[in-house]
């Protein structure tokens, strides 16, 4: 079997899918200008954020614990707080 005979049925498959993503291409391209300078911005940025990151992951572990033990307590916080504000209301009249 040549070589030719194998790749020119993968040549009918490609030239449609081709056909599909030229105009694609042409979409793409005026976007990929857009982002280009966006990303000149950004890189800079991603720099600054990184090491703040690593403060901040640990902090994260922390944190996350202390969220389990909140939300419940926020449950039991809502109705009061809808008892409480139209006293304060009536309270902000004196």
């Amino acid at each position: 079997m040549s070589l030719n005979s194998e790749v020119e049925p993968l040549n009918s498959e490609v030239e449609p899918l081709n056909s599909e993503v030229e105009p694609l291409n042409s979409e793409v391209e005026p976007l990929n200008s857009e982002v280009e300078p966006l990303n000149s911005e950004v890189e800079p940025l991603n720099s600054e954020v990184e090491p703040l990151n690593s403060e901040v992951e640990p902090l994260n572990s922390e944190v996350e614990p202390l969220n389990s033990e909140v939300e419940p307590l926020n449950s039991e916080v809502e109705p009061l707080n809808s008892e409480v504000e139209p006293l304060n209301s009536e309270l902000s009249k004196f």
